[in-house]
Parts: structure tokens; C-alpha cells; sequence
């Protein structure tokens, strides 16, 4: 009986936020989204946050004004990053709060000038609107998944984003990736140039969705997690917002696949989109890039398709039943170390692989 109403309860948790997810995704934004465009910096914060929140009365649209705002005006600072160098909080012994309180304010004077911050200047300034209006939020410090490699990994402490209270309940929200994204040298790994492109997946979203790539450090939850760190850091890779925003359901659930050759991987996901072909690469074998760069000119290229690529691509069969897709793997080489998932030539989900004897 006991174990009939763990799992009882446990599915009922999932069915709440399926359903509070789902009214959140049905809300319209493009009013104030369209408003936000028109409000500019005065050289006064508490100016600006009056202007984003008085056309409101429910603090949900309040928080979107902020939300929009921030991403609409602020650059991500890679040039600092790359620097090396590291936000400097002043120490102090005694009036520590008002101390602070004033290096902060400072701070964000100086991001709203510059219009550049990194993380922390990011969460800090939408935390500041939200205070203003007496909404309740939180800065979260923890671990952000970016790279493939590190599926099964531990990793430190590398990032920082938001939760909202809204009503009873805490929404996740990551400002910094919300706006847009940088280019990366893969030599070198610094970064190159900040792409501004609005990513609404990182906008209100549950524990359960945002833990996909974002775990809170110990101490800065603000509410019962629903997985550990452990089982965060054996996540799968998701490549894009974009696979995030459409996939749900996905089997395995983990990213760390230990098998045996021989083995067959099942492999079954829901998606919103409508996929028609999906491929598979991996160490052994990876379908080369449909897109090839040529020589136009002396200083002009351009990007065409590769016919003799076309030839090469390999596609698998799979069944389809309304928005569930599935189909299977077999496990033929002991020296295989990586799956990943390809939705209509576009890189989707990338799992590791643990070959045993």
C-alpha cells in the first residue's frame, strides 16, 4: 500500500507540472515583449523598474518585462572572460550590509552603462528589478552543462541564474542564456564574439525541465530536488534550446549507457516537431556535413551544399506513433565510447557509452 501511494504521489507531481509548464507555455508575451522595446536607462534603476512594471498588475508579466528587458539590452561580457579576470567583492568587517548594498548598486550602474555583464551581473540585475518590486527572488549558484564531454563527470561550480516565486510556486530562469550565445575557438577556447539571440526555453521553467543542463550548488535550493547531483552530472547531452524546447520522455533517461557488445539500445523520446530523419553518429562512424565552404573569390567564400555528402549520409529507420519515436541501436564494437542522436542534420543528443566485457 505504502509503495501504491509513493508512486501515486509521485506521478501526480509529474502530471502538476506537465500541467503548469504547459499554462505557462500558452501565455501570451508579445505585448509586453513588444513594450519593453520602448523603455530606456535614465541613469536610474529604480526609474527603470517603474517604467518595465507599472503597465502591470500581475507579477508574472512583471517579471517578463525584467526578464525581456535584460536580455533586449545587455551583452554577455566575453572580452572580461577571456581576460581572466574575476569580480572583486569588497571585504569588510563592520556596516557590512550598507557596504554592499553600495558596491552593488555601483556594480550595476556600471552593467547598465556598459550594457555588458557576465553571470553574476546578469542574475544580480534581475534580482534588483524583481527586490523593487517586492517580488520574491533568488540568485542560484551552481553547475551548467555545455560540452558533450562532460556527461559522467563531476564538475565545479560554473555558473549562475534565477528563481521566481510566482503565486506558490518556484520558477527557474537563466537571463545570461536567454540572451544569446558566443562563439568559441576550439583551440585555443577563448571566446570569440556574443551572437544575440533570444532563447525563451531559459524563461520560467520547472526544476525537473531546467535540471537538464543547470544543478543548484548544495545550499542554494529553493525547493526539494527531484534528482541529485550525481544523476545531473550522468544526464545525456542536449545540443541546442531548441532540442530542449521539443523533447520530453526520453529512454534511457541517463546519459551513461553501460552495455555489452551484442546489445541492442532501445531508444524512445516524444518530440513536438515532426521529425523525418534521424542518424546516428559516433566514434566509429559519423555522417560527414552536408555543407562545405568554397573559394569564390580571393577574399569571398561561401557556404554550398556537398553533393558527394549527400551520397554518404546514412539514415535509421524508426516507428513513429502521433509524437513518440522509437528504434533501436545494436552494440557491434567493444571501442565504442560515444552515441549521439541526429534530428534532420541537426545534432540533438549525444550519450556516453561504456562498452563491458
Amino acid at each position: 500500500m505504502l509503495r501504491k501511494i509513493i508512486l501515486f504521489s509521485f506521478f501526480a507531481t509529474l502530471h502538476y507540472i506537465a500541467h503548469t509548464q504547459t499554462k505557462i507555455a500558452l501565455l501570451n508575451f508579445d505585448e509586453v515583449d513588444s513594450f519593453v522595446l520602448s523603455v530606456k536607462y535614465e541613469n536610474d534603476i529604480m526609474k527603470l523598474s517603474d517604467d518595465l512594471s507599472s503597465p502591470y498588475t500581475e507579477d508574472m508579466y512583471k517579471v517578463r518585462a525584467f526578464f525581456k528587458w535584460i536580455t533586449n539590452n545587455i551583452e554577455y561580457d566575453y572580452r572580461f572572460i577571456n581576460s581572466g579576470k574575476e569580480i572583486i567583492v569588497p571585504e569588510c568587517e563592520d556596516d557590512c550590509v550598507f557596504k554592499l548594498r553600495v558596491w552593488e548598486n555601483n556594480y550595476l550602474k556600471r552593467i547598465l552603462v556598459r550594457k555588458k555583464a557576465i553571470a553574476d551581473g546578469y542574475s544580480k540585475l534581475f534580482k534588483k528589478l524583481c527586490d523593487l518590486n517586492y517580488i520574491q527572488c533568488e540568485v542560484i549558484i551552481g553547475y551548467a552543462r555545455t560540452k558533450p564531454y562532460q556527461i559522467g563527470n563531476n564538475m565545479g561550480v560554473n555558473h549562475i541564474w534565477n528563481a521566481v516565486m510566482l503565486g506558490p510556486d518556484w520558477y527557474y530562469l537563466d537571463v545570461t542564456w536567454a540572451s544569446g550565445n558566443c562563439t568559441e575557438d576550439e583551440e585555443t577556447g577563448k571566446l570569440l564574439k556574443f551572437k544575440k539571440e533570444f532563447q525563451n526555453y531559459y524563461w520560467l521553467a520547472s526544476f525537473e525541465r531546467f535540471s537538464k543542463n543547470h544543478y543548484p550548488k548544495k545550499g542554494y535550493f529553493v525547493e526539494t530536488a527531484t534528482l541529485t547531483k550525481e544523476q545531473f552530472f550522468m544526464k545525456p547531452h542536449y545540443f541546442s534550446p531548441e532540442i530542449l524546447e521539443n523533447i520530453n520522455d526520453e529512454m534511457p533517461s541517463t546519459g551513461v549507457l553501460k552495455v555489452k557488445k551484442g546489445e541492442t539500445i532501445h531508444f524512445k523520446f516524444s518530440y513536438k516537431q515532426n521529425i523525418r530523419l534521424i542518424q546516428i553518429n559516433s566514434n566509429i562512424f559519423r555522417n560527414p556535413s552536408l555543407w562545405t565552404t568554397v573559394q569564390v573569390s580571393r577574399k569571398k567564400t561561401k557556404i554550398i551544399r556537398d553533393t558527394w555528402a549527400e551520397k554518404k549520409q546514412q539514415y535509421i529507420p524508426f516507428l513513429k506513433v502521433e509524437n513518440t519515436y522509437s528504434f533501436d541501436y545494436i552494440v557491434n564494437e567493444n571501442s565504442l565510447y560515444y552515441l549521439e542522436l541526429v534530428f534532420d542534420n541537426k545534432q540533438a543528443i549525444r550519450y556516453r557509452i561504456r562498452v563491458e566485457n
